[in-house]
């Protein structure tokens, strides 16, 4: 006799970051009720205690990985499949091989703007970008569900597609978590950063920003994440006389949000920044660049919150200074902030995520 329906979540590379921690929400909120077996190219953490099966893929691509994706797929006895994908290569290619080739049920989702492709250089990457953008328009009329983390994200990419986008947010936080605000003007001022030290996080903007201040040495900086660009980050801190610590890979990150003053999210693109939610849910005041699609949800237009330029850090180190000088303004506007962040809860999001599956079964 065949079993009910089981969910196939395919993430390729894990890592310690918004979109997986996201993912990871979602998996654990749907064990209960369903059968889950989460498939990546590379070993995460164990699943095992949730009763959620944990595939590795031994392969060195994604493209390559579908073929050994289908012979899972015909093991498995369930009667109803659903495959689950994330960001635009992997998903162009669940399409290819899930829906259209296996024509088994797909529910895809995207937590980057199309404009992250345009950040490409060089003939191959512009060769590249133009292919991937013809194909999300020409496959993405047939997954059964197309769902992405904003709705910025969710309007252009159905005006892109010409069909039906969900927005399904990042389910970032429990509870809302009040902290005393004891910060006064003239203090040194901690900010914080969590993020992976990639471009597109462009930490650079924040490092050159602190290093043309006139509060320099009242400025100490903590970088959480890990990345290629470590080096390079940790040589322009010593090269510049920068206060900073940088913290490595450390999964357990509320201890630095209760220290920090000001969060300062630099980066080039994102689909909607998870640390900018949670910086917001533990009442720190942000600071976070106008890129496409996320931010402006989060922070109200700039009601809850200061926004600048992508890679201005002349015009972020003026914001850095005027927090230092009045940091009554910025409190005001982390209130307003706070204030609009329950459509990214943790249960109104999973929820969400359990309604959009009860229609492929």
């Amino acid at each position: 006799m065949k079993k009910k329906t089981k969910i196939f979540i395919f993430n390729p590379y894990p890592a310690i970051g918004g979109v997986d921690t996201s993912i990871k929400k979602f998996i654990y909120s749907l064990s209960e009720k369903f059968q889950i077996e989460y498939l990546s190219l590379r070993k995460t953490e164990n699943f095992q205690k949730r009763n959620i099966k944990n595939t590795v893929i031994k392969s060195n691509s994604t493209f390559k990985s579908f073929f050994k994706i289908y012979k899972v797929f015909n093991k498995d006895q369930h009667e109803n499949k659903i495959f689950f994908s994330v960001q635009y290569f992997v998903n162009v290619w669940s399409i290819i091989f899930i829906k259209l080739f296996l024509k088994k049920k797909l529910f895809i989702y995207e937590v980057n703007h199309l404009n992250e492709l345009g950040y490409y250089s060089g003939f191959k990457d512009f060769i590249k970008k133009k292919i991937i953008k013809l194909l999300i328009k020409i496959l993405y009329k047939y997954p059964d569900i197309v769902a992405a983390n904003s709705q910025e994200l969710s309007h252009d990419l159905e005006k892109f597609t010409k069909r039906k986008i969900y927005t399904l947010y990042n389910p970032s936080f429990k509870k809302i978590k009040i902290k005393k605000k004891n910060y006064k003007s003239k203090n040194n001022i901690n900010i914080l950063n969590i993020s992976r030290f990639e471009d597109q996080k462009d930490h650079f903007t924040l490092l050159k920003a602190i290093n043309i201040s006139k509060i320099k040495d009242k400025i100490n900086l903590t970088l959480v994440g890990y990345g290629k660009n470590y080096s390079q980050i940790k040589n322009f801190i010593k090269d510049n006389k920068i206060k900073a610590k940088i913290i490595l890979n450390e999964k357990k990150i509320d201890k630095f949000y209760k220290k920090a003053d000001l969060y300062v999210c630099s980066s080039l693109y994102e689909g909607l920044p998870t640390t900018v939610i949670e910086a917001a849910s533990n009442c720190v005041p942000i600071i976070c660049s106008d890129f496409k699609s996320g931010a402006n949800e989060i922070l109200k237009n700039g009601k809850g919150g200061y926004l600048f330029k992508v890679k201005d850090h002349e015009f972020l180190s003026k914001l850095i200074l005027k927090f230092y000088h009045n940091p009554k303004p910025f409190f005001k506007k982390e209130l307003v902030c706070r204030k609009n962040l329950m459509r990214f809860n943790v249960k109104k999001n999973t929820n969400l995520f359990k309604r959009f599956l009860k229609r492929l079964y």
